[in-house]
């Protein structure tokens, strides 16, 4: 009945659309047509050090409906989300069989109360509705999955122990390795057990202590305090890294402290318009010593003090503390991402949602059955915070221009709102919109480039001079964000295709400089990847081939990348300079990637340039031959 509810639930959603990173990340389904392009969409991934393949990988059979829009995909994210609650049933039903304060029909109802309240949180809704949010709700398949394999090999312990041993064992080598290479949070696995060890269980009958302890310190405490030493290694952030993210890497954990009380806040009392996607607006902590910065590390520090030292005279607040805190170890501390999300909080909050309704599970008989009656009520009540919610998603202009309402600072919100006007209410509303936006915010005065790039479509032979020299002076002072090469690039493509004539190619470069002097884009390593990248663009259009070439080195000495490298070693044979681009594929070849099937598309790649190079090499010979005679 529960899984029913879900789903007609989130229903309302499904005529929702693409939103936020969706297309940035999923673009490349769209030439998905065959084994090599599957492959090489699957291992494109940027998201995480990773690469992710797996998560890309659950978006191949869905490839052919992206360009029909986000129905298809959304639907898969709802079922996902609802076998994630069929095993999140089966993972509390375990664990509250294990506490001796809950006997039989008090641990069903507890484990299957929490599972309703944790289904229907409206704070998890953005984890399905945004489409490449799968990455979140897939790893948690896979460590859900995990757990379960561990408690049920656990459970052989007393008969057959070393059984047992080797079966926790590959749950958690094969749970963990499925859902890192989903996403890397994945890796927390281990660490989600230590926190049920610590807690809820007592040591397995039939394992010998010493045993016991070697094991759980080589499989569950050392990749825990591995997570801590490489997060340990990352606070002191590169001055370049501080630039762009805006913030230390001392005060983005003192802003997380701050923000997971919010989290808490927001998913037990979700009052409507607390909950949307968008999110980028928090301030930054910028001092230990503020108030409400002093009194949230001060009381997470006291909160997981008190639940390692009293774990097992309190083990369901202890659960619950710890449970939370560990699953936002990795993108809630001092990883330089983005301050705030929704979605992080999928797994983290089953802890402290489990150790509430058990607690109330636990109370004396005429307690309990005010609980009995309570749980249900709640849950009732965020089942409709949820279908309120899943209202607006699903009707995309109305949920755009109330999310803008609601986040008037956010350029998430802006940008989305600025789109949908462009398709509903027409240019002039969205420039409106647009304009009002960057005066009002204007770190963010790079959107300004897409007011250039909408009138070099609609009138490329209007004087948009001072529009430029506006934009010029603005780019050296603005925020951030890798979108604003890219929108350099479209407004370089629109310009060379439509003859803008305020936008020659000269202008382009003294824009992109402008952009690059900025001291927060100066030393980014991507975006000076970009920027070279555009500068080729601009002389391939003035027709000069060798600054073409020296900007597309350039931009590969900052990143390589293998588009980069093939449209060098196309410019180089279209040239004529035969020798140096069958020069440049030689290199390529000992300097491919390491990853083994990369490096196979890579090679492949490759062979289809060499064959290029030698078409042009026998079309050139063919001319001068037919030239001679």
């Amino acid at each position: 009945m529960l899984l029913v509810a879900g789903w007609f639930l989130y229903l309302p959603a499904l005529s929702g659309g693409f939103a936020l990173d969706d297309r940035a990340n999923l673009g490349g389904l769209a030439a998905v047509d065959d084994r090599q392009s599957a492959l090489r969409f699957v291992f494109s991934g940027q998201a995480g050090p990773l690469g992710r393949p797996l998560a890309l990988a659950s978006f191949l059979p869905q490839a052919d409906a992206w360009e029909e829009g986000a129905k298809s995909f959304l639907a898969v994210n709802v079922l996902i989300h609802l076998l994630n609650a069929v095993l999140v049933a089966g993972l509390l039903l375990m664990l509250a069989r294990r506490l001796p304060a809950l006997e039989g029909g008090s641990a069903r109802f507890a484990a299957l109360a929490a599972t309703a309240t944790w289904l229907f949180m409206p704070i998890l809704a953005s984890a399905s509705l945004m489409v490449v949010q799968r990455m979140t709700t897939l790893t948690a398949t896979f460590v859900l999955a995990g757990l379960i394999a561990y408690l049920a090999a656990r459970a052989l312990s007393r008969e057959r122990p070393a059984a047992a041993l080797a079966g926790m064992t590959a749950a958690l080598v094969v749970a963990t390795l499925l859902a890192v290479l989903v996403k890397e949070n994945g890796a927390l696995l281990p660490t989600y057990v230590l926190v049920i060890e610590a807690t809820l269980l007592a040591a397995p009958a039939g394992i010998a202590a010493a045993t016991w302890r070697n094991w759980r310190l080589a499989v569950l405490v050392l990749p825990t305090l591995a997570i801590l030493a490489y997060l340990a290694l990352r606070v002191p952030y590169a001055e370049a890294t501080v630039l762009v993210r805006d913030f230390s890497g001392f005060e983005r954990l003192l802003s997380e402290a701050r923000i997971l009380w919010i989290y808490l806040a927001k998913a037990f009392l979700p009052l409507p318009g607390t909950v949307s996607p968008v999110n980028d607006v928090y301030p930054v902590a910028r001092s230990l010593w503020q108030p409400a910065t002093l009194l949230a590390v001060a009381s997470w520090a006291l909160l997981i003090a008190l639940a390692v030292g009293r774990r097992r005279r309190y083990p369901l607040a202890a659960f619950a503390i710890l449970w939370f805190v560990a699953g936002h170890l990795v993108e809630s501390t001092v990883l330089p991402l983005d301050l705030y999300f929704d979605h992080r909080n999928y797994l983290p909050l089953i802890g402290p949602v489990f150790a509430g309704c058990a607690a109330l599970c636990t109370l004396p008989e005429g307690l309990r059955k005010v609980a009995y009656a309570g749980l249900p009520a709640y849950a009732a009540f965020l089942a409709a915070m949820l279908y309120l919610l899943t209202s607006l998603w699903g009707q995309p202009a109305a949920a755009a221009r109330y999310w803008y309402e609601q986040h008037p600072g956010s350029v998430r919100a802006a940008t989305r709102y600025i789109s949908v006007q462009l398709e509903g209410e027409g240019v002039g509303a969205a420039l409106e919109t647009l304009h009002r936006f960057v005066a009002r915010e204007p770190q963010h005065g790079y959107l300004l480039i897409q007011d250039l790039n909408i009138r070099c479509r609609l009138a490329p032979g209007e004087d948009h001079s001072a529009r430029v020299a506006d934009l010029r002076q603005r780019l050296g002072t603005v925020a951030f964000t890798h979108t604003a090469g890219t929108m350099l690039s479209e407004l370089a493509n629109v310009a060379a295709g439509r003859g803008c004539v305020s936008i020659d190619p000269p202008t382009l470069r003294a824009l992109a400089g402008a952009l690059r002097d900025n001291p927060r884009y100066r030393g980014e390593r991507l975006y000076n990847a970009l920027h070279h990248k555009l500068l080729a663009l601009t002389w391939r259009v003035e027709g000069n081939t060798d600054k073409v070439i020296e900007h597309l080195a350039e931009s590969e000495q900052y990143a390589p990348q293998g588009d980069t490298t093939m449209l060098r070693v196309m410019t180089l044979a279209q040239g004529g300079r035969f020798d140096a681009a069958r020069q440049a594929i030689a290199e390529a070849r000992e300097e491919g990637p390491r990853h083994p099937v990369r490096q196979s598309l890579w090679q492949s790649d490759l062979d289809d340039l060499e064959h290029y190079v030698a078409a042009l090499v026998d079309r050139d010979a063919a001319a001068t031959e037919s030239n001679e005679q």
